[in-house]
């Protein structure tokens, strides 16, 4: 019986090993309302913090599979997306942001974060109305993983 016990939780804790839970941004970013006299108007320091916002699909954090996210972390602002199957290590990589190194003293951020999903993806999970969707099925995982961009600007 002791035996049991623990083959289930080493399957258990190798299994959770294995997964990552991906938060993404589900709204537009609130700058985003502006009209183009308003952005046309920004100083430099601003137009660079307006250019480099997060906006729609973006990748936030990635953290492991049974994290327990906060109230915040939820429909309208965010949805969780389970992968099974992909380690931290693979999908840390996805919480970058771009930068122009140009000059690798003084590098610019040019977007908060680098990797984001696409709109129509991101629409699709809201209007189904549900915060977490876990991605089982290898077919919709490689999607997924597949649907991944990364901005170059």
């Amino acid at each position: 019986m002791r035996q049991i016990i623990l083959n289930l939780i080493l399957i258990l804790f190798c299994t959770s090993a294995h997964a990552v839970e991906v938060l993404i941004k589900a709204n537009p970013h609130w700058m985003d309302e502006w009209k183009a006299s308003k952005v046309n108007s920004l100083s430099t320091g601003e137009r660079q913090s307006y250019e480099a916002r997060a906006q729609l699909g973006d990748i936030i954090v990635i953290r492991p599979d049974g994290w327990v996210w906060g109230g915040e972390e939820c429909l309208p602002r965010f949805i969780v997306v389970k992968l099974p199957g992909v380690t931290m290590e693979a999908a840390k990589l996805w919480e970058e942001s771009l930068y122009d190194r140009t000059d690798p003293e003084h590098p610019i951020m040019l977007k908060v974060r680098k990797y984001a999903v696409p709109q129509p993806y991101v629409n699709q999970i809201v209007g189904a109305g549900t915060s977490v969707v876990t991605i089982n099925l290898s077919a919709e995982k490689t999607a997924f993983l597949n649907s991944i961009v990364e901005k170059t600007q």
